[in-house]
């Protein structure tokens, strides 16, 4: 093998081990919110009341039904390589939103647990924004390699 194969293998594992580890954690984090939507929705009333948009509080289990649904769906979408592009994408904002959004909460201690895990896994604000910055690098190494993205994880 020469060192240009050995790069591209490399490269090809990364992207691999990036899509399976952000895939899964996507659904997994997904299903664990849908197995108790109102209890997520508590959650994000908190962080509304933190960024007062309180007047969004009534719609707090819309969003959070949609928001565990968005999950599942670009986490199964990622892992079967479909609509790669659009994918990279939403996960990209995604994870841009929730490091703002775990950062502030660790840095003022506003919100005291995050709800990413639902009630499964209890991580502290500092906890999930350590996760979220690893998030972010294993999902820019799927956006920046978005369309090469396009096989199944399982083929």
């Amino acid at each position: 093998m020469n060192a240009t194969t050995v790069k591209q293998h490399k490269s090809s594992f990364l992207l691999i081990f990036s899509r399976l580890f952000v895939g899964f954690l996507f659904v997994f984090s997904g299903l664990i919110k849908a197995n108790d939507p109102i209890g997520f929705s508590y959650k994000l009333q908190e962080y509304f009341e933190v960024f007062h948009v309180a007047f969004l509080n009534n719609y707090a289990v819309a969003f959070a039904i949609v928001l565990c649904s968005l999950e599942i769906v670009l986490g199964i979408l990622l892992l079967f390589g479909l609509y790669s592009k659009k994918v990279a994408l939403g996960l990209l904002l995604l994870i841009v939103f929730f490091t703002f959004l775990t950062f502030y909460s660790a840095f003022f201690n506003v919100v005291t647990s995050c709800g990413c895990f639902g009630d499964a896994i209890k991580l502290t604000p500092w906890q999930s924004f350590s996760k979220d910055l690893i998030l972010s690098f294993f999902i820019l190494i799927i956006f920046l390699n978005r369309k090469k993205n396009t096989a199944s994880v399982f083929q």
